[in-house]
């Protein structure tokens, strides 16, 4: 038995979380663009896949607003400049890539906010993100608009003129498939890890403030990776706390951060950084 849904009758939303949904797992595109200006812009897409070998062709698809039916940057990125990488997103980076996922505006460079070291490719003038496990350099095959109309998909074809792997994944000519850890998107919050299997990762619900706007101490230590620090920088501002009756204790104070940042207690973390930060002014 099943529940049978007529496409054209149903809402949009109902269509698009059905395809989500049940079109799973889905890899994720992290796509790097610039418009003419040499604005470089980051953001992931996972309607996405490879749609041949010869020659090597990659497509993924940003669709309109579905509230305006305005084109997203990447799209007028390039339609203006016909280059683009893709970077494939791994654990290590996805809390990251959820912060790049956010709407900033077109001149906001995605790859700053998020805390990413940019990659120069060698074929195309766009920045991959340095740290994924396999970057493509791409050149514009085609765009095909699919409808024009809110929530309308537009696939963009790319050829690849280069691959990049990294060499910790890559033995005998071939990608290992436990260590390059990937992560792919279903429906909702949900996400799959190619090693592993199920998580969940909450959207942030605004704009994020960005790695650019997290203290000094936080950014350049060595005792916090990038995906926690993507969490403390999903944040839509710093938020203040007292800090009174909280241990001194350096270390006690970054492991207990931690371990608030693993259960997701993001405010929590934010008022012992806070601490950290006043000890660190007294001292």
């Amino acid at each position: 038995m099943y529940n049978s849904i007529d496409a054209k009758s149903n809402d949009i939303k109902s269509n698009y979380h059905l395809l989500i949904s049940g079109i799973v797992p889905r890899p994720i595109a992290f796509v790097g663009s610039k418009n003419n200006n040499g604005d470089e812009n980051l953001a992931p897409f996972s309607f996405f896949n490879g749609f041949g070998a010869n020659p090597p062709i990659v497509g993924f698809s940003p669709a309109l607003s579905g509230r305006t039916g305005e084109p997203k940057d990447t799209l007028l990125n390039i339609k203006e400049f016909p280059e683009f990488s893709i970077s494939i997103v791994n654990y290590d980076i996805v809390e990251q890539m959820s912060l790049a996922s956010s709407e900033y505006s077109r001149d906001i460079d995605e790859f700053t906010k998020s805390g990413f070291e940019k990659f120069k490719c060698d074929n195309i003038a766009v920045s991959a993100v340095k740290g994924s496990p396999f970057i493509m350099e791409c050149k514009l095959y085609d765009v095909i608009e699919l409808g024009g109309k809110p929530a309308s998909g537009n696939l963009i074809l790319g050829e690849v003129v280069k691959f990049h792997v990294r060499k910790d994944i890559y033995t005998d000519d071939r990608i290992d498939p436990i260590k390059i850890d990937a992560v792919s998107r279903l429906g909702y919050s949900w996400y799959s890890r190619s090693n592993k299997g199920l998580f969940e990762i909450k959207k942030p619900r605004e704009n994020g403030i960005g790695f650019d706007a997290l203290p000094d101490y936080i950014l350049k230590s060595k005792y916090f990776s990038g995906n926690e620090l993507a969490k403390l920088a999903g944040v839509n501002s710093i938020p203040s706390f007292s800090t009174n009756n909280l241990t001194d204790n350096k270390e006690q104070i970054i492991s207990d951060c931690k371990k608030l940042l693993s259960e997701d207690q993001i405010d929590k973390a934010w008022q012992l950084i806070i601490h950290l930060g006043n000890i660190l002014i007294e001292k």
